[in-house]
């Protein structure tokens, strides 16, 4: 059995992709993940060892793949096919997408996930032989289809005796990365940051459950990039389905927040346009945004993450749509299309100064915000903005902590800012 399962991890077998695509994007699998050199044998009760692995995929976007995962019975009792309490699979596991949570990587077709053949939205393969005995492996195959946006995507897979007990966490996932419709490869983004646990409440689709995991990862790969390092102390992302009262689709306390994919703002994003960018990239900015005030309030506390509100407000959709800019997923240039259309819509004029505590939704006053923390730190540089968070978190007052840090007093840049903003919204 270990010959046939060495050849096995090297084998992947890649279905047609989309002739849309097929043309000038190909799939590659990577090599194969050989056994272990030892692994435990003979625990008493249930157990399992991960064995080895195919190699992860560069999939077409819409393309198919089928991936092997092994597994050792490391246990004292057989794995029983068909019989309840005894029967071993494979199952969705944290942190993307979740324990029992739908992935966008495979399914049945419930809850948004495509329908490759899994036993369930959240089994991702069954044991293949009737029995599995100690001391036997198991190898598990299953359908994997890549989603239509390229990017990084992970499933996170951990195996189980359905009805009796889950099996030792091995931290094994399944990457894929989705090319470019070209076949170039795009800019890939790690997992989750260390600390950061997604709670993702039943029902969610898991469309929605990729785009919070990537806006984090983008956000959080941006900041190490950039901004001196993303916060690592723990923090909680819960992702629900809101029953219509919930005010805003994202909102952060403290060391948490929340994304209720059933608020208009997130369900249809009014910055989705044809000349900006499709809505599955203003969700993922959406959740990136909030991570950066996760972020802010790690540096700062409140004073950083709520104090000045157009402070705050600006630095989180800056840094947000940095993240995506960077990572390729928008062109700066169309978010100049966007900032200057909130610009030139909003039915209410207001100051910037006015917005260190006011908020007008007539104002359109997050692209105002946008706008001059670019400002700020277009000349200044993306360290002083994080030292103006440790500064007014360490109790300075704020108006002497941003002269402090970016070198100039608020009425100096409230004067330049206004200046700017005027011939901006002229300019073509």
């Amino acid at each position: 059995m270990r010959v046939l399962l060495t050849g096995l991890l090297l084998i992947a077998t890649i279905l047609p992709t989309r002739p849309a695509v097929a043309a000038t994007c190909s799939a590659h699998i990577g090599p194969g993940i050989a056994p272990p050199a030892q692994v435990p044998a003979g625990i008493p009760g249930f157990h399992a060892a991960w064995y080895g692995q195919s190699g992860y995929m560069r999939l077409c976007p819409g393309g198919t793949a089928i991936a092997t995962l092994a597994y050792y019975n490391s246990g004292s009792l057989g794995w029983v096919g068909g019989r309840m309490g005894q029967v071993a699979y494979l199952g969705t596991w944290g942190s993307e997408p979740g324990q029992d949570r739908p992935s966008i990587l495979g399914g049945d077709g419930q809850y948004g996930s495509p329908p490759t053949d899994w036993p369930r939205f959240d089994r991702i393969a069954v044991q293949p032989a009737p029995y599995v005995g100690p001391g036997q492996v198991a190898w598990f195959q299953f359908n994997l289809r890549a989603p239509m946006n390229p990017g990084t995507y992970r499933l996170y897979v951990r195996p189980l005796i359905e009805g009796a007990t889950w099996l030792e966490d091995n931290g094994v996932f399944w990457q894929v990365i989705v090319l470019n419709a070209d076949g170039s490869t795009p800019i890939p983004t790690p997992p989750d940051p260390v600390g950061t646990t997604f709670s993702i409440d039943p029902g969610v689709s898991a469309p929605d459950i990729a785009l919070v995991h990537q806006g984090v990862q983008h956000a959080s790969a941006f900041l190490d990039r950039s901004a001196g390092g993303a916060r690592r102390s723990p923090s909680v992302v819960r992702v629900y389905v809101g029953d219509g009262t919930q005010r805003y689709c994202c909102l952060t306390v403290g060391d948490s927040f929340e994304i209720v994919t059933s608020n208009p703002a997130w369900a249809t994003p009014p910055a989705a346009a044809p000349d900006t960018w499709p809505a599955d990239s203003e969700r993922t900015e959406l959740a990136a945004h909030e991570y950066i005030h996760l972020w802010q309030y790690a540096v700062g506390r409140n004073a950083c993450m709520v104090g000045v509100r157009w402070l705050s407000e600006g630095m989180a959709e800056s840094f947000a749509y940095r993240s995506l800019i960077a990572d390729g997923v928008i062109p700066q240039a169309n978010l100049d299309v966007f900032t200057k259309r909130q610009l030139r819509t909003a039915t209410q004029q207001v100051t910037l100064q006015s917005l260190e505590v006011s908020w007008p939704g007539a104002a359109n006053p997050f692209a105002v915000s946008y706008l001059a923390v670019d400002r700020l730190l277009a000349a200044k540089g993306l360290l002083t903005i994080r030292d103006w968070c440790g500064r007014v978190g360490a109790g300075q007052e704020w108006h002497q902590a941003f002269a402090a840090a970016f070198g100039e007093t608020t009425d100096a840049f409230y004067s330049r800012f206004e200046s700017f903003r005027s011939d901006y919204v002229r300019s073509p």
